[in-house]
C-alpha cells in the first residue's frame, strides 16, 4: 500500500520539477580582461546553485538559468577579481575582469623564468608590472625602476642623451668588481655593461630594451633569491619578462609621446670680475690680461657680460613611437613590435636614436610539446660631447672663458678657430660641437629558442638557448684646427667591438602532490655560458685632408692599432627541492656547482648551497581550528627565512701578466713584461654568505599590505684588481685576494587601497623603504683604503674609495694639515699645507631611501605621482671646486683689497704666518684643492614624476572601432628639496662604467640632469 502511494508522489514531484525548470531563460555574453582581450576558461556559475559553465577560447559563454530576476551570476578566474552580476531582465552580458593585484596566491617569476607562488618563497621578491615600468616615461629601463623597488638604489649619470644608470641592490659586495645585478630576459642572461664613460656619456646596455615590450620585471634581492643563477648573480638579479601574443583575438596597439626637456639649472657664476691672472712679485701686485681665468680686475660699468654655461644649453625635443601586434589561436601565438626613439640633447649636436624590432612566437605542437622563439633587434646611435676631466671637455672649456669674453665669436675671417688670448691650449666648446664629433653606434640581436615537453604526467623537460650579440662602433674625433696641444692637425680614437654571449639552459622538473597534504617540487639543471669579446682599438694623429674624419685619412706611420680578445666559459649544474605541507608550510633547498675558466685549474670548481623556509601562519592556524583573521583586522600573515651562499669568479685575464712589444730602438723588440699589469695565477673565488628573515602581512580584507625584510651578508676573500703594492714586488699594481664587505639593512613595502573596489573614486598608495649600510671590515696587508683612479675629479683633488672601517662608497682626497690646536700649518709659500687622507665618515650611498607612489582614479581620469626621498648621502662637488679654481665661484667674490691676503695660521715652528699671497694663489693652490670644502650633504626629496591621464569613453570609441584609447600628460623632476649647493644632488658623472666603489655622488663637470614634460597618446584596435 505504501509503495502504491509513494509512486504517484514521485511522479508528481518529477512533474513539478520539470515544470519549474521549464521556466528558464538563456543568458550569454563575452568575458575580456582590462585590455579587452577575450579570456578563456573563466568560471561562470549561478550563485548558491550548482549550475555553471566556462568561457570558450574566444571568451564567450552560454548558460541556461531559472527565469528569476533575483538570480546572480558569479564570474571567477585565478589572478582576477571575482565579480557578481545581477541578471535582472538582461540576457546578454559584456564582462571586463580586473587583475587581482592583492591576491594571496600571487605568482611571481623566479630564476630561469620559473613561476612560483609568492607565499612559498623564503626570500624577498618584488614584481613591477608593465604599467609601473612605463610610468614617468623613462627611456632607460633601469631608470624606470627608480623609487619603485625597496632596497634598490638607482644612480643617473646626468642629462646627456644616452647616459647610463647604475642599479645597486642592497648596497655592494665587491670593492673593485661589478656591483650591479644580473639582467635576465625571458630566462637568458644579457649584457648590461657600460662603455667608455670617462670621456663621454655612455649608456648601459640594458637601456637597449624597449620598455613598451616589457610585460613585467621581477627583482630578486641578493644571493638567496638568485642562488640558482650562480656566479653572475651575487648582486641579485633583475628578471625581465617580455610581452607575448595572446590567444583569442588580434589587436594592434600604438603608443607615442612628444617630450620637451631642459636642464634643471646651472651653477651661478660671478659676473663682477673679468679676464685676467693675478701677478704678485717683488715689484708688487698686477694683472696679466692674457689669461683663461676670471681673476682679473672688476668689469667696468657698461661692459657686456655673458652667462656662458646657461647659454650653452638648449631645449631638447624627444619623440617616441611604438606599434605592436598581438594575436594567436589555441595552437600558437605571436607578438610583433616596432619602436622608434629620437631624442635631441640639451647640448647642440648631441642625440640618442634607437630603433627596435621584436618578434615573440609560441607554438603548441601537441598537448605535451611547446616550442617558442623570439628575436629582438636593436639599432642605437649616440652623439655626445666630452665631459669631466677629458681633454676638450665642454664644461671645462666653458669655465675657461671669462664672463666678459664673447664665447660665440669663435671663427676668424679665414675660417680658423679664434683665440681670445695668446697661447690658448683648449678649444671653444661651440667649435668642438661642430668640428669634434663623438659617435657611438650599436647593432644588437637578442635571440632565444625554447622547447618544453611534459612526460610521465609529473615531469617536464625544458631546453632554452639564447644569444646576446652586439657590434659596437665608437669614434671620437678632435677636428683639424684644434688648439689642444699636439692636436692641431686633428686626432681620431675609435674602437670596434664584437660581443657574443651564448647561454644554454637544460632543466628537468618534477611537480607532484604526494598526498592530500604533502607536495614536492624539484628540478635539476645545467647551464653553459660562453662569452667572447673581440675589440680592435685604432688611433690616428693628424688628418691628411682637413675635414675627413676617417682613420684612412691618417698616414700609416701615425696610426696605432691594438687588438684584444677576451674569452670566458662557465659551466654550472644546479638543483632545487621544495617541500610543501598543506599549501601553508614550505621548505626549500638549492645547490649549485660552477666551473669557471677565469680561475686557476685547481680552484676552478666551487659549490654553494641555500636553504629557505616560509610559513603562512594564518593558514596553519586556521587549519588547526584557530582562525586569527577578520574582515577588520589581519587577513594574511607569512613568515620567511633564508640562508644562502654564492661565489664569484675572477675577471677575464686576471691570472696572466700582460706582455707587450717594446718598440724602443735601443731595447729588445721581443714580447716583454711591462711592469704594470701583473697577473696572479693563485687567485681563488670570492664567497658571499647572506641571511634574510622577513614577513608578509595583509589587513582589512587585503586592502593594506606590509612586507618587510631584514638581511645581513658578508663577502669575503675579495678579488681586488690594480692594487698598489710596494716597489719591492717588482710592479706598481697587482691583483690579489683579500678583504671583506659587510652589508646589513631593512626593506619595507607598504601598499594600501584606501577605498573599496566598488567605489568610483580609487586611491592606491605604495611606500618602498630601503635602509642599507655597506662597510669595509677587512683589507689585505697594511691597506687602509682602495681607491679607483678612474674616479679622480678635477685637479685630482679626490676620488671614490673603499675605506677600511668605513663605507664601501667612501672618499679619499686632500685635506689641510692642522696642529693639535686646530690651527692651519702654513708652508714657506704662505699657503696652507695639504695631505692625502681618507674621509672615513663619508658615505656616498644613501642611509635610506623612500619612494612614495600615489594613484588616484575617478571614472575615466587617473592621476599618479612619485615622490622620491633619499637621505644620508654625501656628494663631492668637484664642479664647485673647478669654479673656485677659475675664479667664477661666488666664494671668490670676497677678494681682498689690493688682491692679496695673509692666510691665518702658523708655520712649522709655531710662529704666526706673515707671508702674503694673492687671492688667486689662495683659491687655486689651496681652497679649490682642499676636498674638505666640497664634501656636502646630498640628501633630497624629489617629485620624480606626475602623470594625468584620461581614458576616452567606450561608446565614443566603438564608433571608431577602437578598443581603448588614452591621452596623458607627464611632468618629470618638477621640483627638488635639498641643501646641496650644486645643480643636482642626484649625481654620478662617470656613470655605470666605474665598478666597485664607483662614482656615485661625484659631481665632476657633467651635463646636468633635466626636467621635462611629455604629451602621450596610446590606443588599441
Amino acid at each position: 500500500m505504501k509503495e502504491q502511494l509513494r509512486r504517484p508522489f514521485f511522479i508528481l514531484l518529477l512533474l513539478f520539477s520539470i515544470s519549474s525548470w521549464a521556466q528558464e531563460k538563456e543568458v550569454s555574453g563575452t568575458v575580456v580582461d582590462e585590455n579587452q582581450i577575450p579570456l578563456p576558461g573563466v568560471n561562470v556559475r549561478l550563485k548558491n546553485l550548482n549550475v555553471g559553465t566556462v568561457t570558450d577560447f574566444d571568451g564567450n559563454f552560454s548558460l541556461s538559468i531559472p527565469d528569476n530576476n533575483d538570480a546572480i551570476l558569479v564570474f571567477s578566474s585565478i589572478g582576477f577579481i571575482t565579480q557578481e552580476i545581477g541578471v535582472e531582465d538582461k540576457d546578454n552580458f559584456a564582462i571586463s575582469m580586473e587583475v587581482d593585484t592583492e591576491s594571496l596566491d600571487e605568482v611571481v617569476v623566479t630564476s630561469f623564468g620559473i613561476e612560483r607562488e609568492k607565499k612559498a618563497l623564503g626570500y624577498a621578491v618584488q614584481e613591477i608590472s608593465s604599467e609601473e615600468v612605463l610610468e614617468g616615461n623613462q627611456q632607460n629601463v633601469v631608470s624606470g625602476l627608480q623609487g619603485k623597488v625597496s632596497g634598490v638604489t638607482i644612480g643617473n649619470s646626468g642629462g646627456a642623451p644616452g647616459s647610463s644608470s647604475v642599479i645597486l641592490i642592497r648596497g655592494g659586495t665587491s670593492i673593485t668588481g661589478d656591483n650591479q645585478p644580473l639582467f635576465v630576459v625571458d630566462g637568458i642572461p644579457i649584457d648590461n655593461s657600460t662603455g667608455s664613460s670617462l670621456t663621454v656619456a655612455s649608456i648601459n646596455r640594458a637601456a637597449d630594451l624597449n620598455p613598451e615590450d616589457i610585460e613585467s620585471i621581477s627583482v630578486l634581492k641578493g644571493p638567496a633569491a638568485a642562488a640558482l643563477y650562480g656566479i653572475q648573480a651575487a648582486e641579485g638579479a633583475v628578471l625581465i619578462t617580455t610581452k607575448k601574443g595572446k590567444a583569442g583575438s588580434s589587436t594592434i596597439s600604438y603608443s607615442g609621446s612628444f617630450s620637451v626637456d631642459e636642464v634643471l639649472g646651472t651653477p651661478d657664476a660671478q659676473q663682477q670680475y673679468g679676464q685676467g691672472t693675478q701677478i704678485l712679485s717683488t715689484d708688487g701686485f698686477s694683472y696679466e690680461t692674457e689669461s683663461p681665468f676670471s681673476w682679473g680686475p672688476a668689469v667696468s660699468s657698461g661692459t657686456q657680460t655673458y652667462d656662458h654655461i646657461d647659454d650653452f644649453y638648449q631645449t631638447a625635443i624627444t619623440q617616441n613611437h611604438n606599434v605592436s601586434y598581438s594575436g594567436g589561436t589555441e595552437k600558437g601565438t605571436m607578438y610583433l613590435s616596432i619602436g622608434d626613439l629620437s631624442q635631441d640633447g640639451v647640448i647642440d649636436g648631441t642625440s640618442y636614436d634607437k630603433t627596435s624590432f621584436k618578434i615573440n612566437t609560441s607554438s603548441q605542437v601537441s598537448d605535451k610539446l611547446t616550442v617558442g622563439a623570439s628575436a629582438n633587434y636593436i639599432v642605437s646611435e649616440i652623439g655626445s660631447t666630452r665631459q669631466g676631466n677629458a681633454s676638450g671637455s665642454s664644461y671645462s672649456s666653458l669655465l675657461s672663458y671669462p664672463v666678459n669674453i664673447d664665447i660665440q665669436d669663435y671663427y676668424n675671417e679665414d675660417g680658423s678657430q679664434r683665440m681670445f688670448y695668446n697661447d690658448q691650449r683648449f678649444d671653444n666648446p661651440y667649435w668642438s660641437v661642430e668640428n669634434s664629433p663623438n659617435d657611438n653606434k650599436v647593432n644588437r640581436l637578442l635571440g632565444i629558442i625554447n622547447v618544453s615537453y611534459d612526460f610521465l604526467n609529473d615531469f617536464n623537460i625544458s631546453y632554452k638557448v639564447g644569444t646576446d650579440y652586439f657590434r659596437e662602433f665608437s669614434k671620437q674625433v678632435i677636428g683639424t684646427g684644434s688648439l689642444i696641444e699636439n692636436r692641431g692637425e686633428g686626432y681620431i680614437s675609435q674602437f670596434e667591438r664584437e660581443n657574443r654571449r651564448t647561454t644554454s639552459n637544460l632543466i628537468i622538473s618534477y611537480d607532484k602532490d604526494i598526498t592530500e597534504d604533502f607536495s614536492i617540487d624539484a628540478l635539476v639543471g645545467n647551464m653553459v655560458e660562453d662569452l667572447k669579446v673581440h675589440t680592435v682599438y685604432t688611433y690616428g694623429d693628424g688628418f691628411q685632408a682637413p675635414g675627413i674624419y676617417s682613420i684612412g685619412n691618417v698616414s700609416q706611420e701615425n696610426q696605432s692599432i691594438t687588438e684584444i680578445v677576451r674569452r670566458r666559459r662557465a659551466v654550472g649544474v644546479f638543483g632545487e627541492v621544495k617541500f610543501g605541507w598543506k599549501d601553508a608550510l614550505f621548505l626549500n633547498f638549492t645547490g649549485r656547482n660552477d666551473w669557471s675558466s677565469t680561475l686557476p685549474k685547481e680552484d676552478r670548481s666551487f659549490f654553494y648551497p641555500s636553504i629557505g623556509t616560509s610559513a603562512v601562519l594564518t593558514d596553519l592556524l586556521s587549519q588547526g581550528g584557530n582562525d586569527i583573521t577578520s574582515d577588520n583586522g589581519l587577513s594574511f600573515l607569512k613568515l620567511r627565512a633564508t640562508w644562502a651562499q654564492v661565489g664569484k669568479d675572477a675577471p677575464i685575464g686576471a691570472l696572466e701578466s700582460f706582455l707587450g712589444t717594446n718598440i724602443n730602438s735601443l731595447a729588445s723588440s721581443a714580447y716583454t713584461y711591462n711592469g704594470v699589469d701583473i697577473g696572479n695565477p693563485e687567485l681563488e673565488p670570492e664567497f658571499t654568505n647572506s641571511y634574510e628573515i622577513g614577513f608578509d602581512s595583509r589587513f582589512f580584507q587585503n586592502r593594506v599590505g606590509l612586507d618587510m625584510s631584514f638581511y645581513y651578508s658578508k663577502s669575503e676573500n675579495q678579488i681586488l684588481e690594480d692594487i698598489r703594492v710596494p716597489p719591492s714586488a717588482g710592479t706598481f699594481y697587482a691583483t690579489l685576494n683579500g678583504g671583506s664587505i659587510e652589508n646589513k639593512g631593512v626593506e619595507a613595502l607598504l601598499t594600501a587601497r584606501i577605498f573599496p573596489r566598488e567605489n568610483d573614486f580609487q586611491w592606491d598608495m605604495t611606500y618602498n623603504l630601503g635602509v642599507n649600510q655597506s662597510d669595509v671590515i677587512a683589507l689585505p696587508g697594511q691597506l687602509d683604503e682602495v681607491y679607483l683612479s678612474d674616479s679622480w675629479t678635477f685637479g685630482n683633488t679626490a676620488a671614490g674609495a673603499a675605506i677600511l672601517g668605513g663605507s664601501l662608497f667612501g672618499l679619499r682626497g686632500y685635506k689641510a694639515v692642522r696642529n693639535d690646536a686646530g690651527e692651519l700649518i702654513i708652508g714657506a709659500d704662505g699657503l696652507p699645507e695639504l695631505e692625502t687622507v681618507i674621509f672615513d665618515d663619508v658615505n656616498r650611498l644613501p642611509d635610506w631611501t623612500l619612494g612614495i607612489t600615489n594613484t588616484f582614479s575617478y571614472k575615466n581620469f587617473n592621476f599618479t605621482f612619485l615622490l622620491d626621498i633619499v637621505q644620508g648621502q654625501e656628494a663631492y662637488n668637484a664642479t664647485k671646486s673647478a669654479f673656485s679654481y677659475y675664479g667664477l665661484a661666488e666664494e671668490t667674490l670676497g677678494r681682498s683689497t689690493g688682491g692679496t691676503r695673509v692666510v691665518e695660521g702658523v708655520t712649522a715652528d709655531g710662529s704666526p704666518n706673515t707671508v702674503e699671497v694673492s687671492d688667486q694663489q689662495y683659491f687655486q693652490q689651496y681652497w679649490s684643492q682642499n676636498a674638505e670644502n666640497f664634501i656636502e650633504d646630498a640628501s633630497y626629496a624629489r617629485l620624480r614624476y606626475v602623470t594625468l591621464s584620461y581614458d576616452l569613453p567606450t561608446d565614443f570609441l566603438e564608433k571608431l572601432k577602437i578598443v581603448s584609447a588614452q591621452l596623458s600628460v607627464t611632468g618629470r623632476n618638477l621640483f627638488t628639496i635639498t641643501d646641496y649647493s650644486g645643480v643636482d644632488p642626484e649625481v654620478n658623472t662617470y656613470g655605470a662604467g666605474i665598478q666597485g666603489a664607483g662614482s656615485m655622488g661625484i659631481d665632476n663637470l657633467g651635463t646636468p640632469n633635466t626636467r621635462g614634460f611629455d604629451v602621450g597618446l596610446r590606443f588599441k584596435f
